[in-house]
């Protein structure tokens, strides 16, 4: 439960400071390169850089998955803001928050990890966490112009198919490839790779990095590499069950970046928003009651 809850804290970190982009009107594109590249910095600070070379091995399979991955990363997010940039904030944020439905399914139906100790609570639990994140991702004006044209909905599409597919793969090789040895340094060649290619997209545009696109990659960077690291410590927590793993920290992200957009960016809520903050408290509880009643 610890390791779920610091995930949480550290994506409503990342959501506070992308949020923060528009305000100070800083570059998108050089903050996220320069923030993989702190990723990769915090990592190797955390991890220390003699364990990491130690366990560097550039022929085994989580090193092969960890660059595949960096790649979808950075492709994911360009997507993802190319998306809020021609569909709009709400119909990312829905896109990308309903991706949590392919892990979901996988690890129920493909996986079968831990599927014995789901119960009729816990599914309830998985089913009304969709509602929740649509109610709570509803805006006041969500018509467009291109809502029904088929060319504008790839964009989401791809958002939504590529979210779920990072999540499902990190399920995956955590429960297949990964040990307590490899957990901390994982997230390190991931934004390796994606810190690569990033660069390597930066210098053929020829994007210009100024003070603030640096701050702005540096005050992501840390949260983002933690995000990872405790996303990885988290399932194996929870014997890779994504099936409760990503409904829960989907709830927590929403409700805790919610709260601070409120507190922060003055944001206001509609009657369905706090409908379905409501709703993930209730979310919360069915998905962990197990346990909450163990620590109690």
């Amino acid at each position: 439960m610890l390791y779920l809850l610091l995930t949480i804290l550290a994506n409503v970190g990342i959501f506070m400071a992308f949020r923060s982009f528009s305000k100070f009107n800083i570059s998108t594109l050089p903050a996220i390169v320069v923030n993989y590249g702190i990723c990769v910095v915090t990592g190797i600070l955390y991890v220390g850089f003699e364990t990491v070379s130690n366990e560097f091995d550039p022929e085994s399979a989580w090193f092969i998955s960890a660059s595949l991955l960096g790649l979808i990363f950075i492709t994911t997010f360009f997507l993802m803001a190319h998306t809020t940039q021609v569909r709009g904030v709400s119909v990312a944020t829905v896109a990308s928050k309903m991706s949590l439905a392919i892990p979901v399914v996988f690890s129920l139906f493909v996986f079968k990890y831990a599927v014995s100790s789901l119960d009729a609570w816990n599914y309830l639990g998985i089913f009304l966490a969709f509602v929740s994140i649509w109610l709570v991702s509803r805006k006041r004006k969500v018509s467009e112009a291109h809502v029904f044209n088929f060319r504008f909905l790839l964009l989401p599409l791809a958002v939504f198919l590529l979210g779920g597919l990072i999540d499902t793969s990190l399920n995956y090789v955590n429960h297949h490839y990964i040990d307590a040895a490899i957990e901390p340094i994982y997230p390190i060649f991931i934004f390796s790779a994606a810190f690569i290619t990033g660069a390597i997209v930066c210098l053929v545009k020829r994007v210009k990095f100024g003070w603030k696109e640096l701050t702005g990659g540096i005050y992501l960077g840390v949260p983002n590499y933690f995000s990872i690291f405790f996303q990885l410590k988290a399932l194996s927590a929870f014997d890779n069950n994504g099936a409760i793993v990503y409904p829960a920290l989907n709830i927590g992200i929403i409700i805790g970046s919610t709260l601070l957009a409120i507190i922060l960016f003055k944001e206001k809520l509609t009657r369905l928003n706090y409908i379905g903050v409501l709703l993930a408290l209730v979310v919360i509880f069915l998905l962990s009651y197990q346990e909450i009643l163990k620590a109690l």
